[in-house]
């Protein structure tokens, strides 16, 4: 067995783009944790993978849809879009919409992602076909990423108003710093979704 440790700032297209890249080098997933990747051993190419957003969805509604995938004969895997390692936690969710907007743990924290799995048959590994499905889904994305990008900056502005102790200004730095960074690769994101947004309503402009 092959253990990974990864992270993916970009959850969708980069994690999707590398978990089929370790399927051309002969590696299945076998399950994954918060920083984690195990593969097992496969021939080259054996399987491929899809990466879906269900970090909108309540607990209860994103149990059914994975049950509903399994159901079509995809082998499914939650992940995490964040690395919080506490338990008991209630997460407020302001890009999602309804119940989705709260995720506890146990429960739909830390499981914004289902990582689906299906055996390699020549056929496009499509969930969905339709513009508008996906436009809808890479809005939630965007806007998850928007909302990260905003809490940065709040974060960055309360930090720079704030007083400086004098005993601790280098950690004060290290950590805006840090917050900067963060804010920054947000913000990239944020530009990468919105753009695949206004691609997919053109596309669905013209198939209207």
């Amino acid at each position: 067995m092959k253990t990974v440790f990864r992270y993916f700032f970009d959850f969708m297209d980069e994690q999707e783009k590398w978990l089929n890249s370790m399927s051309e080098h002969g590696y299945r997933l076998k399950k994954c944790g918060k920083l984690t990747y195990c593969f097992d051993e496969c021939k080259p190419n054996e399987y491929e993978y899809a990466v879906e957003f269900v970090g909108d969805k309540s607990y209860s509604k994103a149990k059914d849809y994975r049950k509903y995938l399994e159901e079509m004969g995809f082998r499914t895997f939650t992940k995490n879009i964040n690395l919080n390692f506490s338990y008991g936690k209630i997460k407020w969710r302001p890009y999602a919409k309804g119940m989705g907007q709260i995720s506890t743990s146990p429960g739909g924290f830390n499981k914004e992602l289902l990582i689906l799995e299906k055996k390699k048959d020549g056929k496009p590994f499509e969930l969905y076909t339709d513009a508008s499905d996906m436009l809808n889904i890479y809005k939630v994305v965007r806007n998850a990423y928007a909302w990260a990008f905003l809490m940065m900056l709040g974060i960055a502005a309360v930090s720079l108003a704030a007083d400086e102790p004098s005993s601790h200004v280098v950690m004060v730095w290290a950590v805006r710093a840090a917050v900067v960074s963060l804010g920054v690769l947000f913000a990239v994101y944020t530009a990468k979704y919105s753009s695949l947004v206004n691609r997919l309503k053109e596309e669905s402009k013209i198939f209207e």
